[in-house]
């Protein structure tokens, strides 16, 4: 890019997966305890990550830009973000703004964040960066493959760029391709055209991975159709069902310079998804018939993968669900297990079990688990770790306090003090566990754990157990009547 002077381009976004069933609200210190990057930390903490942000500075730093950093603000999915939490971000990042001659603006948001008493919360943000920007300078933003897209959204910002994959592998590549769109805007002083249309589906998280029918399918379609003269990019998002939002539903959004190439296209890949409706539906197992198959254990080879994705810690459920720990304990099944249990930032639990050497038998129970009995194997308080996987590469995970107990026949269960997604097999092996050699792993995901344990995996047991995020969304209520007519709702 051969500027005559050199452009200032503004950085920043929020974070959030949004789950209003869930009766854990979002609060400042949520966003503070996983990932709150000002000023130039943000440029610190995010060079050479496999993140939206990880990408701009690629793309900025080579053409020379000035980057304005202001604030990334990201929390674990959980239950609605507070006004008074949200606000107090937003005036945060658009403070960043004050003295400076900005170009351009890039942002790394979710799409499916959910704040009281303001009904678009991302396009509120939006609106206030415009507000203080010069008229025609372009705002482009990246944004989760789960999102919930408002037209709204989409109307106030010159592109949207969402992720291609889930699990979410390419998160440093979108950010690359949403900096250079932006830069070739400035440098073009033209603006793409446009394309946005919802259908009326909902779709669970298990059955959205890019790498099985029907996304697979419908993916390769895209980077067909992106290969057209006149089309830049096109992105699917088939959103996130546990948010109680009007705009609900599966969005397909281009950009392009051939209107009616870009129309075309994407009407394709509408029909497409529209043909393959059916196989979005997810195939699961109630617990009784979990507890069938683990009676005749013998017959399945392990490792045997567990998915509880009805309390996907990354869906927003607490990650705290005893039914399929009751089940192995029951019948006294070796494995593994990861709780929350944040009883362990209260002072009496510290005062009672961190001082005991590892080796010593305890009694462990909060609460919400049954009583626990078993061998200290790793304590540690204030545990964290660098991700090392494809997914969120380089992105810290801090843990808490940590406590893993082993029982007499053998099942491991890790209880941390903070919500933690298994988005790689750190997730167990930071406590000296070797997931090959473990008989059962329980994962609280819907598809992300394939990224940790997909590769090892030779029987794999989705279960569909009484947490938030059900497989089956027909034991989802929905304020909204224009959502309750969604497929697969009516079917």
């Amino acid at each position: 890019m051969n500027y005559n002077e050199k452009k200032s381009i503004l950085i920043g976004g929020i974070w959030h997966e949004t789950n209003t069933y869930s009766n854990k609200k979002t609060f400042i210190k949520d966003f503070k305890s996983y990932q709150w990057h000002e000023n130039n930390n943000l440029i610190k903490k995010s060079l050479n990550t496999n993140t939206e942000i990880g990408g701009f500075l690629d793309v900025l730093n080579q053409k020379n830009v000035n980057i304005i950093p202001s604030l990334f603000a990201a929390a674990v999915p959980s239950g609605i973000v507070t006004k008074k939490t949200f606000l107090k971000i937003v005036t945060k990042l658009v403070s960043y703004m004050r003295n400076f001659q900005i170009d351009g603006v890039i942002l790394a948001l979710h799409g499916a964040l959910v704040v009281e008493k303001i009904p678009l919360p991302e396009l509120f943000l939006v609106t206030k960066i415009r507000e203080k920007l010069e008229k025609n300078i372009p705002v482009v933003a990246t944004f989760d493959l789960h999102a919930n897209l408002s037209f709204e959204l989409f109307d106030m910002c010159e592109i949207l760029i969402g992720y291609d994959t889930f699990p979410h592998v390419d998160m440093r590549e979108r950010g690359r391709e949403a900096a250079l769109n932006l830069c070739a805007i400035i440098e073009n002083k033209k603006k793409p055209k446009k394309f946005f249309k919802k259908l009326p589906i909902l779709t669970v998280p298990q059955m959205q991975s890019t790498n099985e029918t029907p996304m697979k399918e419908i993916m390769s379609s895209v980077f067909c159709a992106e290969k057209k003269m006149g089309i830049d990019t096109i992105s699917i998002s088939p959103g996130f069902p546990y948010s109680d939002v009007k705009h609900l539903g599966l969005t397909v959004i281009g950009y392009g310079s051939n209107t009616n190439v870009l129309n075309t296209e994407c009407k394709k890949l509408l029909d497409l998804i529209t043909l393959n409706k059916n196989k979005f539906s997810p195939q699961f197992l109630t617990i009784k018939d979990l507890e069938k198959k683990l009676l005749d254990i013998k017959k399945l080879k392990k490792p045997i993968i567990i998915t509880d994705a009805s309390d996907n810690v990354g869906g927003g459920a607490l990650g705290n669900n005893t039914e399929v720990l009751e089940i192995l304990k029951k019948y006294k099944l070796s494995g593994t297990v990861v709780m929350w249990s944040p009883y362990l930032r209260k002072k009496s639990f510290i005062n009672k079990f961190f001082y005991k050497s590892v080796g010593t038998n305890i009694t462990y129970e909060d609460n919400n688990l049954s009583k626990i009995n078993g061998n200290i194997i790793f304590k540690a308080t204030n545990f964290s770790y660098i991700r090392d996987g494809l997914y969120m590469t380089g992105q810290k995970v801090n843990v808490g306090n940590v406590l893993v107990l082993e029982t007499k026949f053998k099942l491991k269960i890790i209880l941390t003090e903070n919500r933690v997604m298994p988005f790689d097999d750190k997730h167990i092996k930071v406590f000296g566990i070797e997931p090959k050699q473990e008989d059962i792993i329980v994962t609280k995901s819907g598809s992300a754990w394939k990224i940790a344990f997909g590769k090892i995996a030779k029987t794999i047991l989705n279960v569909d157990t009484n947490g938030i995020c059900s497989s089956n969304l027909k034991k989802i209520t929905y304020s909204n009547d224009y959502v309750n007519t969604f497929w697969p709702l009516n079917e």
